[in-house]
């Protein structure tokens, strides 16, 4: 029999999770559910690029069938989600660089409060880092990732800022500043783990079925060796 065909929708501008290439989706969450779903032979994956908003707007219609994401109380309504996470997005990063000549102390703080006398750069309009990083440390914003690298690497007008390595690495290899990043994973940092889940439509007539066969695969000790492999190339 023919495998049934799953449409997941993507974000087109998320690099290094999702992004476009010549039109095609491509970064670590389309690899992630082609992955998936190499052991799962009776669903073939494709690949749906779009603003994030409409991607979680047409999985609740069921005009796509799927997303990789952080299974959120609303998300649940219209999607059935795996059991266990495809990836976890560590915040519980520090970045710098090598040339800044507040790397000591960067490199031995084990709080916040170790950091009070330095200069956190952040992404304006940013809940997650309002919410996590404290009103204490003095902050510099950006209004992207790009210009966050850019701040911290070429103009130096802050010490250090959070984020997961993928996101780190990413953008210092765009912008030319690998030679001189450093990422310093610590454990201070609350709510630095979102779990990414894949989830179905409900409006996917087999739906259930499918997270049953991605939960029995994600089971698999090769899965997981080449899970495990897959996240590391990224990081």
């Amino acid at each position: 029999m023919a495998s049934s065909k799953l449409t997941f929708a993507f974000s087109e501008t998320s690099p290094p999770y999702s992004f476009s290439v010549d039109g095609r989706a491509v970064g670590l969450f389309p690899d992630l559910v082609q992955l998936a779903f190499s052991f799962i032979p009776d669903y073939t994956p494709e690949n749906a690029l779009m603003p994030w908003s409409r991607a979680q707007h047409n999985v609740r219609l069921g005009l796509t069938d799927g997303l990789l994401t952080y299974p959120s109380t609303e998300r649940q309504d219209y999607a059935i989600f795996s059991a266990k996470p495809l990836f976890t997005q560590d915040y519980g990063h520090l970045v710098y660089s090598a040339e800044n000549p507040n790397k000591g102390l960067i490199e031995s703080a084990t709080s916040f409060a170790d950091l009070a006398s330095l200069t956190v750069i952040v992404e304006k309009g940013s809940k997650w880092e309002e919410n996590n990083i404290p009103g204490y440390l003095k902050r510099v914003p950006g209004q992207n990732v790009s210009s966050m690298m850019h701040l911290l690497m070429l103009r130096q007008a802050g010490d250090f800022l959070i984020q997961p390595a993928e996101d780190a690495r990413f953008m210092a290899r765009k912008l030319g500043y690998s030679n001189k990043l450093k990422v310093r994973n610590v454990d201070f940092i609350p709510n630095s783990l979102i779990p990414f889940h894949i989830g179905v439509s409900r409006k996917f007539p087999s739906a259930k079925e499918v997270i049953n066969q991605v939960d029995a695969a994600m089971q698999n000790p090769e899965f997981q060796s080449q899970l495990s492999t897959l996240i590391d190339s990224y990081r």
